[in-house]
């Protein structure tokens, strides 16, 4: 009785804490290698400039490897083509990729192709030279092509890759057979989160896995999990254990094999989860990430969504969350209609937030490796970079990079203290008599706070501004944001219910035996109640 009713109490403070209006659905549920010079193709879009990369280091030792979990993507957009990516673009000869080369003979630490059944490459009919070309008729153009996708499974993974882009990997597991049209959820994950275009990781490689009902996306990222040269894995889907007429209720979910994700992180990985965006996926009423395997245990990273202009988190996200992303009208190749355009209705949801956020994770991932001499490709007992020592700037002369290693830790505790929180609460973003935010509300929303990634487009200035609160930081050049008042003790708390229902771990913000509770606090009414109830969830 006991247990049911902290579950309760959990349920209640997560989801109805905040009275505040939700708002609409969306319409869809430093420093880096890349060039120092306009770049205007024959006919269409300008391709963003970013800052030179002056290193001399291979590209390929320093490769960073993104891997996503959804429907359907059109790999013609320019978003995906690897001519368009920033290494192919600037004057630096060591950074480019031999992305027309199987990935087994040049991506360290790739898999022995033996292992998969079927291992071949995707011939495709890419169009370089005019962003204006329509995306239909290529696809029509190799639908022999496609039709020769095999789905895997278990005991027949069939891998494919396609020469030309930076799609180094692709895998059928279930749900439509990789390719579609950029109408497909698909593509605008994947393009928020490695676009060439839109991305937040333009110099990222994209590993891109389809997938459908829960059975299909627990086998698929269960092998994700166990490869060491995948950096990141981003999810923008969620399901329940109970469903009504199809609809799952809550995101209450058991099905994940959270010990492979615990594995995975403690190796190196990292995973990001979408907090979904409440239970009817219209934003009307929250839902808890305590309550599902995929979004709830302490090393999964849980993104939340704000509005476009960071001026107000939506009420019924998903809460509680670690970090934040932009959750409406993002630009993306989402309903593109040629292959350098953006979609005239943007991309939405804490489906956009999640990649974003993973995008910039990996970027600087990126550049880290970038800035350590020598090939640094590394996940192992959490090293995810390992080179020559780095000369920090003065600002932070003992930075994560001054030993000539990182780790996810280190990487993952900058971009969550990078994160500022919204300026209007959870009020609607278009009341300007919004209420400014509440410590407790935005900790439930934002966690450590938003990043708003490419919502201005190809304006660099505000993008790579934005950027400096993560990079600026690592490399020691600039001094790490001052943190708002009571999030550790509120970062501590909700770790601590995460491992009471998930699992413990020492990785987190509460490490058993090591770490002390705060203690209730009539200042943190929600903290000290889930203090309080956590010790009585349920253990899944």
């Amino acid at each position: 009785m006991r247990a049911r009713a902290a579950l309760r109490l959990v349920v209640v403070l997560v989801t109805a804490c905040i009275a505040a209006p939700a708002l609409p659905a969306s319409s869809a549920p430093g420093r880096g290698p890349s060039s120092a010079r306009p770049v205007e193709d024959d006919r269409g879009t300008k391709l963003p400039d970013l800052p030179p990369d002056r290193s001399t280091d291979s590209g390929i030792g320093d490769a960073t490897v993104v891997a996503i979990l959804d429907e359907a993507f059109p790999p013609y957009h320019w978003d995906y083509v690897a001519s368009k990516m920033p290494q192919a673009r600037d004057d630096n000869a060591a950074n480019d990729l031999p992305l027309t080369t199987a990935p087994d003979r040049w991506l360290p630490g790739f898999p022995d192709p033996a292992s998969f059944k079927s291992y071949r490459p995707l011939e495709l009919s890419l169009e370089e030279r005019d962003a204006l070309a329509p995306l239909p008729p290529l696809i029509e153009q190799d639908r022999k092509v496609w039709r020769s996708v095999e789905k895997s499974t278990p005991n027949r993974l069939n891998y494919y890759w396609m020469p030309g882009t930076k799609v180094i990997g692709a895998m059928h597991f279930g749900g439509t057979k990789i390719v579609a049209d950029s109408f497909s959820h698909g593509t605008g994950t994947t393009s928020a989160a490695v676009g060439n275009v839109h991305g937040t990781c333009p110099e990222c490689l994209l590993l891109f896995i389809s997938i459908g009902n829960a059975e299909s996306a627990e086998r698929a990222i269960s092998w994700a999990l166990d490869q060491p040269w995948i950096d990141v894995v981003s999810n923008s889907y969620g399901h329940s254990n109970i469903e009504v007429l199809g609809q799952g209720v809550g995101k209450i979910y058991s099905g994940s094999d959270v010990v492979a994700q615990r594995k995975a992180t403690e190796r190196g990985q990292t995973i990001f989860f979408s907090a979904g965006n409440g239970i009817d996926n219209s934003f009307a009423v929250t839902n808890s990430t305590y309550m599902s395997s995929q979004k709830g245990p302490d090393w999964i990273v849980t993104v939340g969504g704000v509005g476009r202009y960071s001026n107000g988190s939506y009420a019924g996200v998903g809460r509680p969350a670690d970090i934040a992303g932009v959750a409406g009208d993002y630009p993306s190749a989402y309903q593109a209609a040629t292959v350098g355009s953006s979609g005239a209705i943007g991309f939405g949801g804490t489906s956009n937030a999640a990649p974003l956020i993973a995008g910039i994770y990996s970027r600087a991932l990126y550049l880290a490796r970038r800035d350590l001499k020598g090939p640094s490709r590394a996940q192992n007992g959490e090293v995810i970079a390992r080179g020559e020592n780095f000369a920090c700037g003065n600002i932070r002369p003992e930075c994560e990079l001054g030993d000539g290693v990182l780790t996810a830790p280190e990487l993952r505790t900058r971009l969550f203290l990078g994160a500022v929180h919204t300026t209007a609460g959870t009020s609607d973003p278009y009341d300007i008599a919004a209420l400014p935010p509440v410590g407790e509300e935005e900790f439930l929303s934002e966690g450590h706070g938003s990043y708003l990634g490419r919502v201005f487009g190809t304006k660099a200035d505000a993008w790579l501004k934005e950027f400096e609160r993560l990079l600026g930081p690592l490399e020691g050049r600039a001094a790490a944001l001052t943190r708002p008042a009571g999030e550790a003790e509120w970062m501590q708390v909700d770790s601590y219910c995460r491992q009471e229902m998930w699992g413990f771990w020492e990785g987190g913000y509460f490490v058993q035996g090591k770490v002390e509770l705060p203690g209730a606090s009539a200042d943190a009414p929600i903290r000290s109640a889930l203090e309080n109830a956590c010790p009585y969830l349920p253990e899944q």
